[in-house]
């Protein structure tokens, strides 16, 4: 039996499987356990990650199973050129077919919450795959499922949208490198990722995931929250500078 979805059928069966998987997953990792392992990939999905976007545009690993899109410790960002971040931006879906990429094939699904993207769901593909790991008709209940495990699990966990690293570890700065805590004292002094970029001599995209690593090791989840952590900390030696004037007139003009 099949029911109508949008623009095209759904077998009963597969939405059936699609909430058994959910209502037995007690998190996000059992979540991505199940989908992997699961008869509606048929055996082409070695990976399954979830991605959470920040208020930065940050788009995060939150927690996972299998293989790893690219580096689990590197920052996208929502602009950037990738399966990922172009679901974002767009809304739908996005496949990279492995047969181009063959260490980046995916199928990149957007969780959305009121049309407003909170995160993302990659399926990383078997190097075999040459076409949709799932009937493009379960996308959007995927897309569903997804942005409901992502806030329910993230919430009740108590955790942050962040990591993979172990919850109970003390944000303390300790796993900063030289190089991060300069990053750390330009950002405290007002600079964006483009001028720090310009100061360091390296690229924009390497400041973006020093940030995000900076923002981990802090426990924070902005820029003035990481300033003012990085001075209680001791890490940031100089003295708040004065506000700019671009900063003054933003503060009269509100």
């Amino acid at each position: 039996m099949t029911l109508t979805y949008g623009d095209g059928k759904v077998a009963l069966g597969s939405i059936e499987t699609m909430l058994d998987v959910l209502v037995k997953s007690e998190s996000i990792a059992d979540f991505c356990r199940a989908i992997v392992h699961s008869e509606l990939t048929q055996n082409s999905v070695q990976g399954c990650h979830f991605f959470a976007l920040d208020s930065e545009s940050h788009l995060n690993p939150v927690s996972g199973y299998g293989r790893t899109y690219l580096d689990s410790e590197i920052a996208l960002s929502a602009w950037d050129d990738d399966p990922i971040a172009e679901c974002i931006r767009k809304k739908e879906f996005a496949f990279l077919s492995p047969s181009k990429t063959p260490d980046r094939g995916v199928l990149a699904i957007p969780l959305l919450k009121d049309s407003i993207p909170v995160g993302a769901l990659a399926l990383v593909l078997d190097i075999g795959v040459k076409g949709m790991p799932i009937h493009e008709s379960l996308i959007p209940i995927l897309s569903k499922l997804g942005t409901y495990c992502l806030t329910a699990f993230s919430t009740s966990s108590g955790r942050s949208h962040g990591s993979y690293s172990s919850p109970n570890r003390e944000a303390n700065g300790e796993e900063l490198t030289s190089r991060q805590i300069k990053i750390l004292e330009l950002m405290s002094e007002g600079m964006v990722n483009v001028e720090i970029a310009r100061e360091l001599m390296l690229s924009e995209s390497t400041i973006r995931q020093e940030t995000v690593r900076i923002y981990r090791a802090l426990g924070v989840p902005n820029r003035l929250e990481a300033a003012k952590k990085g001075r209680m900390l001791g890490l940031i030696k100089r003295p708040p500078p004065p506000r700019r004037l671009d900063q003054l007139l933003n503060e009269v003009g509100k």
